[in-house]
């Protein structure tokens, strides 16, 4: 056995053996938050390290949902809220949090946690939107509604009804078209302008496994607890052509007007639906 592997075995077992004795809380290397929207990433994020590494994926979420709710709604204080947080920052003591329910407490992270870090995940608006929409045809049935609950927090259906050309969604029970667009430059622009440069890693989907030594660097993670294998996680095993049942010209011009400014800066090679692998 090579030096270097007994030294990393070595380090590994007494890093252990200090979290075994000093609990989970006190011994962390890091806390990397993952604020990915869904469908880009997060299970892959969470998934990607080894088990020497405490990560979670949509951690206790239904409970998270129901605070965050209860906080927008001003059943919750501030105070209370953060409080809230920071116990379930101690109870599951994770090194990687890898949910989009973090994109609802950005601002009270940053503020909690110095040292906190933060990888965007960031997927293509048409691929993702039609990967989202065959995830909810999948689970529709078996989905909390806690979850549906926070599903229209998060898209203002009120705020865009549905079109003629689109239909097509409201007959299969899901949103407008703009809605998911909306939220997808609402989400990725909220993170890209709250989270400071030096603390934000932003990663494209499709290059989650070419960069994951990068992210575990940015993390301060040790590269050796990459799983390379486990970089694609949760794929849909039965993907619906959902997005190519609207009309095309619609679609198009919703993708101009609601996404293209971040499609350019970070897909600039996607002119359009026939550029994308759905």
């Amino acid at each position: 056995m090579a030096v270097g592997s007994i030294t990393h075995k070595l380090a590994d077992l007494l890093f252990a053996a200090k979290r075994l004795v000093l609990g989970p809380n006190r011994v962390r290397r890091t806390r990397l938050y993952c604020v990915g929207t869904g469908k880009s990433g997060t299970h892959s994020i969470a998934a990607m390290f080894s088990k020497s590494v405490r990560c979670g994926h949509e951690s206790q979420a239904t409970q998270f949902i129901e605070k965050i709710l209860a906080w927008r709604a001003g059943s919750v204080s501030d105070v209370q809220f953060r409080e809230w947080l920071r116990d379930r920052d101690r109870r599951l003591a994770l090194e990687v949090d890898s949910s989009t329910l973090n994109w609802n407490v950005i601002e009270i992270v940053l503020r909690e946690f110095d040292n906190a870090r933060f990888v965007l995940t960031i997927r293509d608006c048409y691929s993702w939107c039609n990967s989202l929409l065959n995830h909810g045809s999948r689970f529709k049935r078996d989905m909390h509604p806690l979850w549906k609950e926070m599903g229209r927090y998060r898209m203002r259906p009120e705020a865009y009804p549905h079109a003629p050309e689109d239909q097509v969604l409201k007959e299969m029970g899901f949103h407008a078209l703009d809605c998911y667009l909306a939220h997808w430059t609402r989400h990725n622009t909220a993170v890209l302008d709250r989270v400071p440069p030096e603390r934000l890693l932003v990663v494209r989907t499709d290059q989650i496994g070419q960069r994951a030594f990068e992210i575990a660097d940015f993390a301060g993670l040790p590269r050796r607890t990459v799983r390379q294998e486990r970089t694609h996680e949760f794929r849909n095993p039965a993907k619906q052509q959902i997005l190519l049942q609207i009309d095309r010209n619609f679609l198009e011009a919703r993708v101009e007007k609601q996404c293209r400014a971040l499609m350019s800066r970070f897909f600039p090679e996607i002119k359009s639906l026939q550029d994308v692998k759905l």
